[in-house]
């Protein structure tokens, strides 16, 4: 919307600078159009604003912003074939026309088309080697890609330009923490939280990456924040009650795991880790009720019969235990697996 909103800027400008006397009267009638799409792009009212930029095209049809800026309405709306014709109808008019490349990069990248929107948004750079935002979002689609050391020189770039955007360091830190780079993680998410403190999401991935460096206090802390921001923040739970149990604070893991059915009681792998807390607590009657919960919601949970059958076992039920670790097994648990051919056990 920022580069829209530049573009009816623009638009006045040149209304108010040259007006009717300097541009041809058609293309002043077109521009008038523009205007009046523009204020109804602004208020929401998009068919509207669709009618008038079309009006304006009928009137004057050689008006790249015109194009560009149906395009956004289309995209609003939607309906992003039409939006990328638009933009591509504004790019033949304007080679160089750095927001219609940007805005059907956006259309590609919601469609999925990624290699083409990383076209755009290398282009859009071309034009202009200090767009953050399209250093930002060609940083995502690498992301989705899965090329994630291209998406780190795509964050870092953008925060050479603007060092000041929470955004671009949570980015940048949560590409870190999913490549197990954890302290760099944090040091990214500890500047987006010093940057912009509401933003529970960098408090929930800090708190990962603490969590995976073993610092379970830390983490702790960071999940309960968000706890307190977004009492019903289900993750922030999950992840709150996997840190309480590996730090051996079973009875807080067990609370935060009911937490988590209470808010969705479809969630298997919540029973899963509420069974494994009530097993090293030794209540493995209560461990195996959770872990047929987990089962019945999903039958091809191989980590659950997996537990199950581990929580058979030394109960001394050998004949439940072998037919559980036997799913598992077949389920691709490795655990299971080995522990079978250990017996001499097919599965």
């Amino acid at each position: 919307m920022e580069k829209i909103f530049r573009l009816f800027i623009l638009t006045l400008f040149l209304l108010a600078s040259f007006g009717p006397a300097a541009a041809s009267e058609i293309t002043f009638k077109a521009k008038t159009w523009e205007r009046e799409g523009m204020e109804h792009l602004a208020s929401r009212e998009y068919d509207k604003a669709i009618k008038a930029f079309t009006t304006a095209i009928a009137i004057d049809p050689e008006i790249a912003s015109v194009y560009n800026n149906r395009g956004s309405a289309y995209e609003k709306k939607g309906l992003y074939d039409q939006a990328i014709e638009d933009y591509t109808k504004a790019i033949a008019l304007d080679r160089n026309f750095g927001n219609a490349y940007f805005n059907r990069g956006i259309v590609y990248e919601k469609k999925g088309l990624y290699e083409r929107a990383v076209e755009d948004y290398t282009k859009t750079i071309a034009i202009d080697p200090k767009d953050v935002h399209a250093y930002n979002n060609r940083g995502k689609v690498y992301q989705q890609k899965g090329l994630q050391d291209r998406a780190i020189e795509d964050y870092t770039q953008a925060i050479a330009i603007d060092p000041n955007s929470a955004l671009l360091y949570y980015n940048r830190g949560t590409i870190y923490g999913k490549k197990g780079d954890y302290d760099r993680a944090i040091a990214d998410l500890t500047r987006a939280i010093a940057m912009n403190p509401e933003s529970a999401n960098a408090y929930l991935n800090r708190g990962n990456a603490y969590e995976n460096k073993g610092q379970y206090d830390q983490a702790i802390a960071d999940f309960t924040k968000v706890i307190s921001m977004d009492p019903r923040n289900v993750q922030a739970y999950f992840n709150r009650g996997n840190a309480y149990e590996k730090n051996g604070q079973y009875d807080r893991a067990i609370d935060d795991y009911t937490r988590v059915i209470a808010l969705n009681a479809q969630d298997a792998h919540a029973f899963n880790n509420r069974g494994s807390a009530y097993e090293k607590k030794g209540q493995r009657e209560k461990a195996i009720e959770d872990f047929t919960r987990a089962i019945a919601i999903n039958p091809n949970f191989a980590e659950a019969y997996n537990n199950r059958g581990a929580v058979y076992f030394n109960l001394g039920n050998e004949q439940q235990a072998t037919k559980d670790l036997k799913t598992a097994a077949r389920l691709g648990s490795r655990g299971a697996q080995q522990w079978l051919m250990k017996m001499g056990e097919k599965w």
